[in-house]
């Protein structure tokens, strides 16, 4: 099975917790080593997961965050990288696969669902537990979704939580977002969902094609184009610190 080797680098983020401060999460480093292509199995989360061989596992949305960072503080386009060629239907099968990882978030007990916080530019996040696998690792905030892009930044850190593979910042579209490559989709009304990734195309009658994070579906959804990338490494685990005020 053909395998690339990847060094993850030492990522740590920290984030506002309302009612409890600031929160560092940190990531231990290591090498992995992942397919080039994605496995098409057309089941959900579940029943996909249960496909994978002995001796690897599916990626998580950090792992695939971390390819994609890679090739963009290379300068390069993520888009038109041959490792999300399935993405955008330029793999064997020639379908745009929706990627099942890891990762999932969870609403905290006893959370409101329409319950959000705002930062100081009037941003709206939700606080959801994050998930890697079944394992809840702690809480994250996430920002508004609905297709909203992730603004390009010289220091990329800015806006993409690096530990749970998940935007810190989300924004309208507008001319001074042009090379943008990601757009965001989240449900807040969900109990329990995936972050999986695709492929779509919304600019330029259709001719520029985008990465799409996506935090809309439940785990037990079944779609004919599902799939995932197979990983062989250690799955690290969130280590928290809180930091109070």
């Amino acid at each position: 099975m053909e395998m690339q080797k990847f060094s993850m680098p030492e990522l740590r983020t920290e984030v506002e917790i309302p009612g409890r401060g600031k929160v560092t999460y940190s990531s231990p480093e290591g090498e992995i080593e992942y397919s080039p292509y994605m496995t098409k199995t057309g089941n959900n989360y579940y029943d996909s997961k249960a496909e994978i061989p002995e001796g690897y596992r599916m990626s998580t949305a950090a792992e695939e965050l971390a390819i994609q960072l890679a090739l963009e503080r290379e300068g390069k386009d993520p888009r038109k990288s041959e490792v999300f060629n399935d993405l955008f239907a330029r793999g064997p099968d020639k379908i745009y696969m929706w990627q099942w990882t890891e990762t999932g978030l969870r609403m905290p007990k006893g959370r409101d669902p329409k319950s959000y916080e705002t930062d100081p530019q009037g941003r709206k996040y939700w606080v959801r537990m994050l998930l890697i696998g079944d394992e809840e690792q702690g809480e994250v905030m996430v920002p508004e979704g609905g297709g909203r892009i992730v603004p390009y930044t010289e220091d990329l850190s800015d806006v993409w939580d690096e530990v749970s593979g998940l935007p810190r910042v989300t924004a309208e579209s507008g001319n001074e977002y042009d090379n943008h490559t990601t757009h965001f989709w989240f449900n807040p009304n969900m109990e329990e969902g995936a972050v999986g990734r695709w492929g779509i195309w919304l600019h330029d009658g259709g001719r520029e094609g985008c990465l799409r994070v996506d935090a809309h579906y439940g785990r037990s959804g079944v779609d004919s184009r599902g799939g995932f990338r197979l990983v062989r490494g250690p799955l690290g685990t969130l280590q928290k610190t809180e930091k109070t005020e």
